[in-house]
């Protein structure tokens, strides 16, 4: 959304104008996880029990989402962790917190 806006003020006897311009950008995060089992588990950053999702190879199908996912992980925005078994699994709280 732009808006602008104009204001008259006078200086020293002489009509000054200003202008103002306010631009928003609204943005959306579009996330799609396939064939992910959920769980409730204990996140090592949360240090509390959280819902959590377990990933499968194929569950992050889209370039993009992987992409996006590998990113949010490299920031420690994205609590993200191996099991002793080797599964992924990812914290659904900071998944939400992420993708706002």
């Amino acid at each position: 959304m732009l808006r602008s806006q104009a204001v008259v003020s006078w200086c020293k006897g002489t009509a000054v104008e200003k202008r103002t311009t306010r631009i928003t950008v609204e943005t959306d995060t579009f996330l799609v996880i396939r064939r992910a089992k959920t769980a409730v588990a204990r996140c090592p950053d949360c240090c509390a029990e959280v819902d959590v999702i377990t990933l499968t190879p194929d569950s992050i199908a889209e370039p993009s989402t992987s992409a996006q996912v590998e990113q949010w992980a490299a920031t420690s925005r994205l609590h993200l962790w191996y099991t002793a078994d080797g599964v992924v699994q990812i914290c659904v709280t900071s998944l939400l917190r992420c993708s706002v």
